[in-house]
């Protein structure tokens, strides 16, 4: 029966169906001749890219596809888990664990400021680099050549990388159309520069997820962070925060109420198009025992007391109650699908923390 249906309207139908993780358009391609090219133009316009290989094999079709793919949503997620990532490094630091190892053994009989011991040292910064290099080129080289070649359509983005490929995605991108970005991983932020990101006027929903795998503090985003990429954004999520209350009083500042101090000297104001402004603290810490230096609890206590000040003080903050366990994996996924699916940007603010600061 579709076989019969006008393309003009065929197209308009897989489009809708074509809104999930890409299943929908690569079972449609294998339907019929009739179907296959009928649905060519929409087949992909929800992209969901989960681990090394799918990225690295989607960048080479990217490049060289004849298709207009004009892809609008896209989750792309390369984090490796804990125990793969322990598993690589392991692999990685081989070169440096040696070079570590023999400037140990140098510095036992040479004094510090010895050539020797310098040449060492060159050479564990060099494995260093070569190591980063190692476990974040390639995924970053394809994660910014599928950037670039879906960014004149993208709309919304949810993305998530290993610390080394974070730091090197480094090259100037342009996403005229993003409307809702979640990072979970720095991007667009670049060490030492301004975010890779080009300012885009269309970004209106921002969520950055902390976490302690990445090579950034989230206190980031506010210096010449979020006001440079989103000059036009309205609504700011800072989700799973575990650190102290830095990031707090950062955005304290780049909402203009209160003066930067020696501490918060590099913050930026945040555009004056922000409408709302959502806290999530990260699952409490368990408690500690042993020296108070070492008690992340302490922070975490600090972290929400400020929070709570804030949201006291202006009127867009809401602080949400944290997790009592750690989030799903799939959270983040299943709140990009609904919104590929249609569903409206917009976040759910019923577990509202209302404790008195």
């Amino acid at each position: 029966m579709l076989d019969r249906l006008p393309p003009e309207i065929g197209a308009h139908i897989f489009d809708f169906a074509c809104r999930d993780s890409g299943c929908t358009g690569r079972s449609l391609s294998l339907v019929s001749r009739y179907i296959h090219q009928t649905s060519e133009l929409v087949r992909y316009t929800s992209i969901v890219l989960v681990g090394r290989a799918q990225i690295l094999a989607f960048a080479q079709f990217a490049d060289h596809t004849r298709i207009k793919l004009n892809t609008r949503h896209l989750f792309i997620n390369s984090q490796e888990s804990e125990e793969e990532l322990e598993n690589m490094l392991f692999h990685a630091d081989k070169d440096e664990r040696n070079a570590r190892r023999e400037l140990g053994r140098l510095l036992g009989l040479l004094s510090s400021s010895d050539e020797k011991v310098n040449e060492a040292r060159d050479a564990v910064a060099r494995e260093s680099a070569k190591k980063d290099i190692f476990l974040g080129r390639e995924v970053a080289s394809a994660v910014q050549s599928i950037l670039c070649s879906l960014g004149p359509t993208l709309e919304i983005l949810d993305i998530s990388v290993n610390e080394y490929a974070a730091k090197m995605l480094l090259n100037p991108i342009s996403l005229p159309r993003l409307v809702d970005l979640t990072t979970r991983c720095g991007f667009p932020l670049r060490p030492n520069d301004v975010p890779a990101l080009e300012p885009t006027h269309s970004l209106r929903y921002l969520h950055i997820v902390d976490t302690t795998h990445q090579w950034h503090y989230v206190e980031h985003f506010l210096e010449n962070g979020v006001s440079y990429f989103a000059p036009s954004l309205m609504h700011l999520r800072l989700s799973q925060l575990q650190e102290d209350e830095v990031v707090v009083t950062h955005l304290e500042c780049a909402l203009g109420l209160v003066r930067p101090s020696k501490y918060s000297a590099k913050v930026t104001p945040l555009p004056r198009t922000i409408e709302r402004v959502l806290l999530k603290a990260a699952v409490a810490p368990p408690p500690y025992v042993g020296c108070s230096c070492c008690d992340d609890t302490v922070a975490y206590r600090s972290l929400v007391q400020h929070a709570r000040l804030l949201r006291d003080k202006d009127y867009r903050v809401l602080l949400l109650n944290a997790d009592s366990t750690d989030p799903p994996e799939d959270l983040y996924f299943q709140e990009w699908r609904d919104k590929a699916d249609g569903a409206t940007c917009k976040w759910d603010t019923s577990d509202l923390d209302l404790d008195s600061a």
